[in-house]
């Protein structure tokens, strides 16, 4: 006997002992888990930090390359300017009077110009103030200022860029060439665009000499083969790499090990860099602005994060030692194989809940497809589909118009109004995948608001029914989406007794069993609401179709076939499910269950109250900008429009309190709408921005809650509610 229990107590001991083992090697996996995640978690960060990086400065390269081509082309047309309105009484000037002229154009330069020449038509120079070193032959043929050359003044240690302008005085004919100061340029437009602590930006010519750099010593420089010349102990490998790239492509992006060329000393010290740079075109002229940031102040956020993924892999693997002591003491003295069979139960129904939820998975996948094209369908349908209902709403309020012509506007506005609604329906389809915020809505109001104008619709050939639970039920889903719902299926209802005649009921009903393949959702409470009618039914090969999008029954005109799609989507959302039953000749009912949810706490917000009345408005679209602009002006506000952020970025730069209320389109060809919301925030945190799209989107309303936006708008409703958004 006692033989017998020593037997069982070591096999007992040996399994015990077994199972420690298995306990401390799977606490060792869970550590090198730990390790690896925290190790792939860091890296990541890194090169996301990395490339979020490179994306701001190539904003920025860009930002300041459009700033020194508008500057420019500015400075041009103001010398065309000056001479153009000085054409009369150049008609009279004399030699004296030139001089004059000129002098008081450069003064009026701000140091901007530090020269000027005056080429008669011989080419002879009858007056120069300053050092202009410039060839007449090479100035091009014109009667607009033009660039025609630029030159390194060595003992400055800047370049000037000539500027020539051909003009007539009397009889003769006349050439005046101005030298512009780059380095004023530089301290105007490119040195106040900050970039961190230790960022800067650079200008090269087509030849790669650097012709705008902080650093004087840099300039006149090429941007290799004189580094290569004067530091012959460097490596300048990624500097060839990365100008080589400047070369090929009109603009990019990258991590280099590069210099400190601003040092004093024989050999600058080296430095890793983030950099990014963009082409621009001037008249007569190619440049590259090059943006660079120091890898090192990428060092601050890298260590915060080292030291969060170092606390947090710290209590894990704490966790993980305790957990190791605690099961293999539990594992030796009380086993622990009834922990996992109930683990690997739990495991094997998960897999049973995720088989059975693959088909629906794959449906959902395919219908994603077809919403993602179907928002993009509606986006660029709103762009075009705006002018025409805002001017058709200006029309039908002229009263100069006949009645005749606004019977027709108002015919135009009625087609505008349904492609608007079918645009609606897209958008509607497009939300499936939750693009915008689900909240908790109350279905049994949503039923009774629906049957009360369903009770107004109802033909004269038709008995309409209706039974309604007056408990409240909450589901997940959008304001209006219960209406949406009963209306489109009761309109359904309708067309298929339009010729016939029949009845219609409308049963609503809450507290009731989960619907087929549910029934392990007990924990939630159900709704049903039931939709039957008399009409023409369903055959089965319809059935099978009913549900797919742009598929339809109706006559050419009478329907999208977006109606059943877009139901199924809502009822999807909200975690339900739908299904019909329908025989040809005997009508149809159509099921949906509705899952319940908790009722959401409602917020509270304050109003803004300041008085608006200068607007700015950027969009790429001119025919949005022209239709807005009328708008705007006949309802009393002071309107400017730019089709570039960069101009309005500009501007901000040189005057804060630019204007009240900026609204701008999202979809932008440089920078989206929300990108420059928040270069806007930080220049001036006063202006009021509202955002305008086609569509909407989930990350609008972070973007509302966290203070970057105070308003969003869809195009379509412009017209009626853009005052209520300013």
């Amino acid at each position: 006997m006692d033989g017998h229990k020593t037997k069982q107590g070591r096999k007992e001991w040996g399994y015990g002992a077994g199972a420690a083992v298995f306990t401390v090697a799977a606490g060792l996996l869970a550590t090198w888990v730990i390790v690896f995640l925290t190790v792939r978690s860091y890296s990541d960060y890194k090169k996301d930090l990395i490339e979020m990086q490179q994306e701001e400065l190539l904003t920025m390269a860009e930002t300041v390359g459009a700033s020194l081509v508008n500057f420019i082309n500015q400075e041009l047309a103001r010398i065309d300017l000056y001479y153009d309105t000085a054409e009369e009484q150049r008609k009279i000037w004399d030699a004296e009077a030139k001089e004059q002229a000129s002098a008081a154009f450069l003064d009026s330069g701000d140091e901007l110009y530090v020269a000027e020449v005056c080429f008669d038509a011989e080419g002879q120079r009858i007056y120069e103030q300053g050092k202009v070193e410039l060839d007449v032959e090479s100035i091009p043929e014109g009667d607009r200022a033009v660039i025609c050359g630029k030159r390194l003044d060595v003992s400055q240690k800047r370049y000037e860029m000539y500027i020539s302008r051909r003009f007539s005085c009397g009889n003769e004919e006349y050439t005046a060439v101005y030298a512009m100061n780059l380095d004023a340029v530089y301290d105007r437009i490119v040195e106040p665009v900050r970039i961190g602590d230790g960022g800067y930006s650079v200008v090269k010519d087509s030849s790669l000499s650097i012709i705008m750099h902080h650093a004087p010593d840099q300039i006149g420089m090429d941007a290799v083969y004189d580094r290569s010349q004067r530091y012959p102990e460097l490596d300048l490998t990624d500097l060839f790499a990365w100008i080589q790239l400047q070369q090929e492509q009109p603009a990019g992006v990258g991590l280099i090990n590069s210099y400190q060329w601003d040092d004093e000393g024989p050999n600058p010290n080296p430095e890793k860099r983030v950099v990014a740079y963009t082409t621009i075109q001037l008249p007569g002229e190619s440049w590259i602005v090059n943006s660079t940031i120091p890898y090192e102040e990428l060092n601050g956020p890298l260590n915060r994060m080292i030291q969060r993924l170092a606390w947090v892999s710290g209590c894990f693997l704490l966790m993980v030692a305790l957990f190791v002591y605690v099961t293999t003491k539990s594992v030796v003295r009380y086993g622990g194989q009834k922990r996992e069979i109930a683990y690997l139960k739990e495991i094997n129904e998960g897999m049973e809940l995720l088989y059975r939820k693959e088909e629906q998975i794959q449906q959902y996948q395919r219908m994603q497809s077809v919403g993602q094209m179907s928002s993009r369908i509606a986006h660029e349908f709103n762009n075009y589909l705006t002018p025409v209902m805002v001017y058709g709403g200006l029309l039908e309020t002229d009263e100069t118009i006949s009645a005749e012509n606004q019977e027709l506007v108002r015919g135009i506005l009625d087609a505008a109004s349904q492609a608007a609604d079918l645009s609606r329906k897209l958008l509607d389809f497009s939300r499936q995948d939750s693009s915008v915020r689900l909240t908790a809505v109350n279905l049994t109001e949503g039923m009774r608001q629906a049957v009360d104008m369903i009770r107004q619709l109802v033909p004269e050939s038709v008995s309409f029914r209706a039974e309604l639970e007056e408990r409240d039920f909450y589901i997940k889903g959008r304001a209006g989406m219960a209406e949406q719902i009963l209306m489109n299926l009761c309109n359904n209802a309708f067309h298929a007794m339009e010729n016939t005649g029949g009845s219609l009921s409308v049963i609503y009903k809450t507290s009731v069993p989960p619907p087929e393949g549910q029934e392990n959702l007990t924990e939630s409470s159900w709704a049903v609401l039931r939709v039957k009618d008399t009409g023409c039914g369903i055959s089965k090969e319809a059935q099978e179709k009913i549900f797919e999008p742009f598929y339809t029954t109706k006559g050419r005109g009478k329907g999208t076939g977006l109606g059943l799609a877009v139901i199924q989507n809502m009822v999807s959302v909200a975690g339900g499910s739908i299904r019909l039953e329908s025989e040809p000749g005997k009508g149809t009912e159509f099921f949906l269950y509705f899952p319940e949810t908790e009722a959401d706490v409602p917020e509270t917000s304050g109003e803004n109250g300041r008085e608006v009345s200068r607007v700015g408005v950027v969009d790429d679209d001119p025919e949005m900008l022209r239709t807005l602009e009328l708008l705007l002006s006949r309802k009393g506000y002071k309107v400017r429009c730019w089709s570039h952020p960069a101009v309005v970025l500009s501007k901000l730069q040189k005057k804060r309190e630019l204007c009240d209320v900026i609204l701008t389109d999202y979809s932008m060809p440089s920078i989206n709408g929300l990108e420059f919301a928040e270069m806007v925030r930080k220049l001036n945190p006063g202006i009021r921005l509202v955002l305008m799209s086609g569509k909407e989107e989930e990350k609008f309303s972070w973007y509302l809650k966290n203070g970057f936006l105070d308003g969003f708008i869809l195009k379509t409703d412009i017209g009626e509610h853009i005052d209520e958004v300013l």
